[in-house]
């Protein structure tokens, strides 16, 4: 989102801001986030400063702190294995349902997305294929015509997952292409019409990526179970 698009509400532009900011670990876990130094960088009032952080407060990210602001989370092992488990149930879901409703025009559309993810590889741009995966995960899930769902999803946001998933793709190339793979895989048993399929795999193809990335992160293999 453009932090100079006038049509974004303050509000809108703060929150996003500083989720990507938290997410990416620019903004490091015990950091204390200020109102006032936040209206004063945004040139705002203290109100959409407040919004922005009781929708981060919402998501886990931050604890509000009376008078002050909101102290970001430190990383929990313990949430982002929960939130891996919701996640892989509720995206192993969404292509159950794909497998019985997408129609041609839709495969044709997660293809060209997949294809995007291939060029990233073969280009060997990192930074491309980690956006572009992110948003074919997402792309599922539009598709599954579930308004709840995709909100239940987007809030399903974890700061431990997400910085370990970033660093994991950056140092480990080769784990793009079978990321990649994995994905051909779903697709082909979404259109295959075996929900059953598409479901295993999609729910393996979360557990195994996580359970990677936090063992990167400094977990050891007994923790990391699903």
């Amino acid at each position: 989102m453009a932090a100079n698009d006038a049509n974004v509400p303050q509000s809108e532009r703060i929150y996003q801001e500083l989720k990507e900011a938290i997410l990416s670990g620019e903004i490091a876990p015990s950091t204390v986030l200020s109102q006032n130094e936040l209206a004063r960088q945004y040139d705002v009032s203290r109100s959409p400063v407040r919004d922005a952080l009781r929708r981060l407060e919402q998501e886990g990210l931050v604890q509000l702190v009376p008078k002050v602001g909101a102290l970001v989370k430190a990383d929990d092992f313990s949430d982002a294995v929960d939130v891996t488990e919701i996640r892989s149930v509720l995206e192993g879901y969404v292509a159950r349902r794909l497998a019985y409703s997408l129609t041609y025009e839709e495969v044709k559309e997660l293809r060209a997305s997949l294809q995007l993810v291939k060029e990233a590889i073969d280009a060997g741009d990192i930074e491309a294929f980690y956006h572009r995966e992110r948003a074919h995960h997402d792309k599922l899930a539009a598709m599954a015509r579930n308004k709840r769902l995709v909100r239940v999803l987007e809030s399903l946001v974890d700061p431990l997952c997400n910085r370990a998933y970033s660093a994991y793709v950056r140092r480990s190339p080769e784990s793009a292409q079978v990321m990649y793979e994995e994905h051909l895989a779903i697709l082909a048993a979404i259109e295959e019409g075996d929900g059953s399929k598409a479901e295993a795999l999609m729910r393996k193809h979360i557990q195994r990526m996580h359970a990677a990335m936090l063992q990167m992160a400094g977990y050891d293999d007994q923790n990391i179970r699903f």
